[in-house]
């Protein structure tokens, strides 16, 4: 049996530690690892400081084969990365000045000044490789260590995208014998279930199902439903797939309402437009946020139009205006009617052969209230397509 392969990624910047920047460079690395079939065992983020620096890079190294840190190895002094990943490995920084006259040349194509401290750019641990960085200005390198491997790039994720794939990725076929295996995901979203019932409905499903593995991840507004598959080819892991979900939607199909990146607004403008119904909106509840969501994704010649209240009316009320103002084929009406410290909203929905009408309280913040209230109207008039 092949040894497992782990990766670590460290995100580095006091930036992402404290929330003033969102890290997309773990997920990405992730799910691009994930395509040769090489699983991330932890993602840490660790603030510019060079002890708490040194001690993460260590521990990274000791317990994964492959480390990849990004961020820090800019021009300026809090950019550490280069410097700490030299005391870790146990070797000199040394300058390099073909590195010295790229980084030069690439500052006078570009019309910019060339600051004093871009030189510290040009130097990297002895021993390791530099790859280049066509899309900015810092090299980064990858350093070689027994079944160890260090790669260093940048933060900035137009320049660190590309050289995953470009540069990380080939190095890590070269190095590991990765076989053909590659491991796909697939997400499932659910809504009117919490994630306690999701679980309560899944349950044996989670326990039993190995490859794929099947596990839960709640959101304010929905939970995902997450499914992974390991395989010898990318045919043989969606064949995995296809037979996972089919446990999933036996379980919670009438709430599955998107999968992957499709959304709940896209899915119900795809079903409209599949069978040429026109839809006019009438909001007395979302101060016109539903109206948005529907308009952006419904064909034009499909989307008659948008009436906006700012005071609640029976949604019956609603419709009838609606008819007869935009004469569509499916109307969706609703009201919020405040109730203590609640909002009661009042969803109704008539199309050609039927009508259906729902009612729901939302509790908590207002604007909580209103995003959630917005879901529920829109998954209203998703299972009214659908027939539910």
């Amino acid at each position: 049996m092949k040894p497992e392969i782990w990766a670590e990624v460290v995100t580095v910047g006091s930036e992402l530690v404290l929330g003033q920047l969102v890290d997309t460079n773990a997920a990405y690395t992730a799910r691009t690892l994930s395509d040769v079939g090489v699983d991330l065992a932890y993602h840490t983020t660790v603030g510019d400081d060079r002890e708490r620096m040194a001690e993460t890079f260590r521990a990274a190294l000791d317990r994964c084969q492959i480390v990849i840190t990004t961020g820090g190895i800019g021009p300026t002094e809090d950019d550490l990365t280069r410097e700490v990943w030299a005391e870790v490995l146990g070797r000199e920084l040394c300058f390099r000045p073909e590195l010295w006259e790229w980084i030069q040349g690439l500052f006078k194509r570009a019309g910019f000044k060339l600051a004093p401290n871009n030189r510290r750019q040009a130097y990297i641990p002895d021993g390791a490789e530099v790859i280049s960085n066509p899309r900015g200005t810092a090299p980064a390198f990858c350093y070689e260590k027994g079944d160890r491997i260090v790669f260093c790039l940048p933060g900035v994720p137009r320049e660190t995208e590309p050289m995953i794939k470009e540069e990380v990725l080939p190095r890590l076929l070269k190095k590991y014998d990765l076989g053909d295996q590659v491991i796909l995901n697939r997400v499932l979203k659910v809504y009117g279930l919490g994630e306690s019932n999701v679980d309560a409905q899944l349950k044996e499903v989670i326990v039993s199902s190995e490859n794929p593995t099947v596990g839960l991840q709640a959101s304010q507004f929905e939970t995902i439903v997450r499914l992974t598959a390991r395989a010898g080819n990318p045919e043989e892991a969606l064949s995995l797939l296809d037979q996972g979900e089919v446990r999933v939607r036996e379980k919670v199909g009438p709430f599955i309402f998107a999968q992957d990146e499709e959304t709940l607004a896209g899915n119900t403008a795809r079903m409209l437009d599949e069978r040429g119904l026109s839809l006019a909106v009438v909001d007395a509840v979302t101060k016109g946020v539903v109206c948005s969501e529907l308009g952006r994704v419904v064909s034009d010649n499909l989307f008659k139009g948008g009436m906006i209240f700012d005071h609640p009316q029976p949604p019956a009320e609603l419709i009838a205006k609606a008819r007869e103002q935009f004469k569509a084929d499916v109307c969706l009406a609703a009201a919020g009617f405040p109730e203590d410290d609640r909002l009661r909203v009042d969803v109704h929905v008539s199309g050609p052969d039927a009508q259906s009408e729902r009612s729901q309280v939302f509790g908590g913040p207002m604007r909580i209230r209103l995003n959630r209230a917005g879901t529920m109207i829109l998954f209203t008039l998703y299972r009214f397509l659908r027939g539910d």
